[in-house]
């Protein structure tokens, strides 16, 4: 039906709200693009030897208001090296337990206004971390860009994490054992790049 018909058809009052909601509609919330964005952690085993490793499926998004959540399976660890995969999701994530990790955060205006107007802009938000059972705050130094419908968001500086802050110490001394290795690092430097579109 087209916007004709519709006049001839419904009175002023009708007319006037349907091309509200319609307005409204065309105002979505930011979804995250999993293809075009990424989370990686860095971990140093034997004391310099270090390793790139990824949460491949994430979800998220992000609404007007500025109410942030994203997503991490962590069933989707990366890590090259299929019976590590394998050993991090028993032994050090407990994925039977605690398959995702959620991250929160209600982003400031300006940077809101920037997501919606477009440009550029660097920032310290906090954020809360749901992972392993566990709920902490973070600060979280992110650079955005944006040209109204997509928004880039990256991580400025890592985020560090500590194991012990989260429960992991004994996931990580076990993997230790298991390997064969003396000495496997308990903080993890944590480094993204989201893509989030209209």
């Amino acid at each position: 039906m087209n916007l004709n018909t519709l006049t001839r058809l419904l009175p002023a009052s009708a007319l006037a709200a349907c091309m509200l909601a319609a307005s409204m509609g065309a105002q979505a919330d930011w979804q995250l693009n999993n293809q075009k964005s990424s989370l990686n952690f860095l971990s140093v085993k034997k004391v310099h030897i270090a390793e790139v490793f990824h949460i491949t499926r994430l979800a998220g998004q992000l609404n007007d208001a500025g109410e942030l959540s994203i997503q991490l399976d962590l069933d989707s660890i990366e890590t090259n090296i299929g019976i590590r995969n394998d050993r991090m999701r028993e032994h050090l994530f407990e994925t039977s337990k605690f398959k995702m990790a959620t991250l929160t955060s209600q982003l400031p205006a300006e940077i809101m206004q920037t997501a919606k107007d477009g440009g550029f802009s660097n920032a310290e938000v906090d954020a809360t971390l749901s992972f392993h059972g566990l709920e902490k705050p973070l600060k979280v130094k992110v650079s955005l860009m944006s040209d109204g419908q997509q928004i880039l968001a990256s991580s400025s500086q890592p985020v560090v994490l500590s194991a012990e802050t989260f429960g992991l110490t004994a996931g990580i001394d076990k993997l230790k054992s298991l390997a064969g290795l003396d000495n496997i690092g308990y903080t993890v430097p944590v480094s993204f790049s989201l893509m989030l579109e209209q």
